[in-house]
Order: structure tokens, then sequence, then C-alpha cells
């Protein structure tokens, strides 16, 4: 399972080039590669829900939300967003059961959709909701008249 010291700092200059290179070589060779750039920068505070990462089919241009352009980030977790976008070169826009199982084929694919479910709320910037626990039912009370 990848480490947080598998993960790139800010000491590549052209860690998105370089991480789009990796899952072109790895998965996707016998096609042609796309050009991966991070969006733009748009400041919001709090969000209701965020775009990771969009393919855009008429330019061929995938673009990947600036929030993980960050060193908190594992390289996985770029790659499988990366690697999701170039699926829909491939296979196109919708998300039906083909597209899955070509997705399920990403290599930590299992460890990305645990990191997004475990931090969805820093990319979200919503404070961590600590798991409400439940109260101990109360035990039947039990009365004895004699």
């Amino acid at each position: 399972m990848p480490t947080a010291s598998n993960r790139f700092e800010f000491l590549v200059p052209d860690r998105l080039e370089w991480l789009a290179r990796e899952v072109h070589r790895t998965y996707f060779q016998k096609y042609p590669p796309l050009p991966v750039r991070w969006g733009q920068q748009i400041s919001r505070k709090k969000r209701r829900s965020i775009r990771l990462g969009s393919y855009n089919h008429a330019t061929a241009e995938v673009r990947i939300h600036p929030i993980l352009n960050a060193p908190n980030i594992p390289t996985f977790f770029i790659q499988s967003v990366i690697y999701h976008e170039y699926l829909h070169h491939v296979l196109g826009p919708h998300h039906n059961r083909r597209f899955h199982q070509q997705e399920r084929l990403f290599r930590y694919h299992r460890e990305s959709q645990e990191w997004i479910r475990r931090n969805l709320f820093l990319l979200l910037g919503r404070p961590k909701q600590r798991p409400v626990v439940a109260a101990p039912a109360p035990q039947p009370v039990q009365a004895s008249l004699f």
C-alpha cells in the first residue's frame, strides 16, 4: 500500500506531467498521450461537491483540480484521477458497467477510494466530522414488589 513516503512534494517542477506520463506508460500506451494540466484556482471556502478532474472531448485535454496540487495529497490519488479521465478518452463520457470494470484495473483503485472516503472533508473545506457515538440503550428497570 502506498505511504506518505512515496508522495512528491513540490520538489518536482512538472509533478503533474510526470504523473500523467506514468499513467499513460502503464495503462494507455496504445493511445497517444493526452495533455494533462492543472485547472484554474477558484477560491471558495466551503463546497457541497467538487469535480476532481475533467476530460474535454473536443480538445482531448485532461484538467485536474488545483486543490490536488498540495503536498498532503498522495500521488496514487492524483494518478487515479488522471486514470479516470483517460478512461473517458478511451470509453466515452458514461460511467457504465464497462467503465467501472476498467476503473477497478487501476493498481491503487481501492486505496484511492478509501482515501477520498476518509479525506473528502479536506477537499470540501469542511472540518472533520467526528463519528456520532450512540448512547448505550437504557437497561430495563426491574421492579420488585416483594
